[in-house]
């Protein structure tokens, strides 16, 4: 090999490693393409029990959808699916549902739409609502069992999913406080009782022990609350218009029930000071009366 041959050679592998070397370079430098996403809006979810909470099944990053079918699986003990069904999306818009189930029993869901001719196929978006109510304290988690993206020419779009979790919490708040019997050091037995803004009992009554502290749920953040504390012989004690946030305390500090009422009727006046006067300096045991 002659000395100019071997120099264009030379010239020739190093061009050629250049070129390598740029083609790589550019190729790590280009921003990888993303999937298409099938994911669930919030991802994690949190609700209260005996309330409802919303979770959208989004499909992001795509183009040219069509028809989708999925599957879901929840936990029943903790969630169940308001209406059996879920509310159809606009990607693919829902002019054909071949299948729309909520089993409450064994928590699945399964759902299966496609637009029809001449509509335009979608660029990603909300595919359905799941409206579910929280019946436990507990998470669940809501998971893929399958699913499938269609293009408008009937050819599957890969893609990935990400699965969720929807958090039921323990609603409402807690109702606190301390009460008392005047002229007596133990205040057990005294009944505590909550109720809602349309007279029904929210909780309770409670019996308080020796120490008088209570404690009562609340269970409707948006609802007014009245406490009533009340005892034989003692004049009952009240506060209303109480309201609270999720997860709050409202201290009612402390009440003494005021002694009294000898006949009950919610009020102390001539009849019961008559009869208590009429005992006045009687001591027990007294002597056993019978007959009428």
């Amino acid at each position: 090999m002659t000395k100019v041959t071997l120099r264009r050679s030379m010239v020739f592998w190093t061009i050629l490693l250049i070129f390598a070397f740029t083609l790589l370079v550019v190729l790590l430098a280009r921003p990888a393409q993303a999937l298409p996403l099938l994911w669930l809006d919030p991802a994690n979810a949190v609700g209260s029990v005996g309330d409802t909470v919303d979770v959208d099944i989004r499909l992001d990053d795509v183009t040219d959808v069509y028809a989708v079918q999925l599957g879901l699986t929840f936990d029943d003990t903790i969630l169940q699916v308001v209406g059996a069904e879920v509310t159809p999306g606009t990607c693919p818009e829902p002019l054909f549902v071949a299948l729309n189930s909520a089993d409450n029993v064994n928590g699945t869901i399964d759902y299966a739409v496609t637009q029809l001719a001449p509509a335009e196929p979608c660029t990603g978006g909300v595919v359905a609502t799941i409206t579910f109510e929280c019946i436990a304290e507990d998470t669940s988690p809501l998971n893929f069992s399958s699913s499938i993206i269609s293009n408008s020419e009937g050819t599957a779009i890969p893609h990935g999913s990400q699965n969720g979790t929807v958090e039921c919490q323990l609603g409402g708040f807690d109702v606190i406080g301390t009460v008392a019997l005047q002229s007596w050091v133990d205040p057990s037995g005294i009944a505590v009782t909550l109720f809602n803004s349309s007279g029904a009992v929210a909780d309770g009554p409670d019996l308080v022990g020796p120490s008088g502290t209570f404690r009562l749920r609340a269970a409707d953040v948006s609802d007014t609350y009245r406490v009533e504390a009340s005892y034989d012989r003692y004049l009952s004690a009240e506060v209303s218009g109480i309201v609270g946030a999720v997860g709050d305390e409202f201290d009612l500090g402390s009440a003494s029930l005021r002694a009294g009422d000898i006949n009950g009727d919610g009020v102390i006046n001539m009849l019961d000071l008559s009869a208590l006067a009429g005992n006045f300096n009687k001591t027990s045991p007294q002597e056993w009366v019978t007959g009428s």
